[in-house]
């Protein structure tokens, strides 16, 4: 018996040394990464070892807070006209532009309307989900004519991923996800500590990456997946009618993904205008000349964007 004991436990030490070492490489390779694209996440680098997680959570009454880089102001606050909400990611946040070079800054100083920024950098649909549904948000937020999404290929990703990219994972920051159940959007919490304990794991974290890029998100996974974001389309807007009885919503296109024929017609479907913007402008957004260097939309498209979706709406 002591034998079989001390051959479990030799094992089990084994293994322990062995995640140890792998966790060690997994940091060692994407703090490396990191340092190949300059990066700094939050002015870090190199990022400790497990610093401790952090679970998502905005409190709407300090968001945005732009002194601390935490969002953009509502401009054009002094025009009269109905508002505009926006919400999206980087891009509609405007990644390392001046805020008079961003899309809702533009919008509102051309429309002269007032326009509601609710996007930040790694954020997909969910996020927009996770605002609609508390009070606290229209209390900020006044009831706009048109609420827009401004869509992206990788957003269909960032609705499963624990985390966003090698900071992220790094600094042990949980995206904000949800799970389907009895027919509802319900947020993941990560309240059960075996599983919160797992999926403190880089090498884990790193899996899961590969099995939401390679299988999730497989073509022949396509009604599947594309279900689940429609879902978060179609809850976020029942949540803002609840508030706003003359809203009218709109997805905007940025890019082209697969099936987005079929996605447009759901979207439709239920109540959506969906606008596909290599449609909508005559310049080509991916030359360079609309690009930062790290493939974000710059001023330039910016201007393209505002004015075509000012033409289109009437705003």
């Amino acid at each position: 018996m002591k034998r079989i004991f001390g051959i479990i436990l030799i094992n089990l030490s084994v293994l322990f040394v062995l995640a140890f070492i792998i966790e060690g490489f997994v940091w060692g390779c994407e703090n490396l990464r990191m340092k190949a694209h300059h990066e700094k996440y939050m002015g870090v680098w190199p990022i400790p070892f497990h610093p401790g997680v952090k679970s998502f959570n905005i409190d709407l009454d300090y968001y945005p807070n732009p002194k601390e880089g935490w969002g953009r102001a509502t401009e054009g606050l002094n025009y009269k006209k109905p508002p505009i909400v926006v919400f999206g990611c980087s891009f509609v946040y405007g990644y390392l532009l001046d805020k008079n070079q961003t899309i809702t800054y533009k919008l509102a100083h051309k429309a002269k309307r007032p326009v509601y920024s609710r996007a930040f950098q790694g954020w997909s649909i969910q996020h927009m989900l996770y605002q609609v549904r508390q009070d606290k948000f229209y209390k900020h937020v006044p009831e706009p004519e048109y609420a827009v999404y401004i869509m992206m290929f990788d957003h269909f990703r960032r609705i499963y991923s624990i985390n966003f990219l090698s900071g992220h994972l790094l600094n042990e920051e949980r995206n904000l996800r949800y799970k389907l159940k009895d027919g509802k959007l319900i947020q993941i919490t990560d309240s059960n500590p075996i599983f919160n304990f797992i999926k403190r794991s880089y090498a884990v974290n790193k899996l899961h990456q590969a099995y939401i890029n390679n299988i999730v998100l497989k073509p022949a996974n396509y009604d599947n997946y594309s279900k689940f974001a429609l879902e978060h389309f179609i809850e976020s807007k029942q949540e803002m009618q609840k508030h706003w009885k003359n809203t009218k919503y709109v997805v905007l296109y940025y890019n082209s993904f697969y099936n987005q024929e079929k996605f447009t017609k759901e979207l439709e479907k239920n109540g959506f205008e969906v606008i596909y913007l290599p449609e909508l402008v005559q310049a080509d957004l991916d030359e360079e000349q609309y690009k930062i260097p790290d493939g974000h939309p710059n001023e330039k498209a910016w201007d393209i964007i505002s004015d075509a979706l000012i033409k289109k709406l009437k705003l």
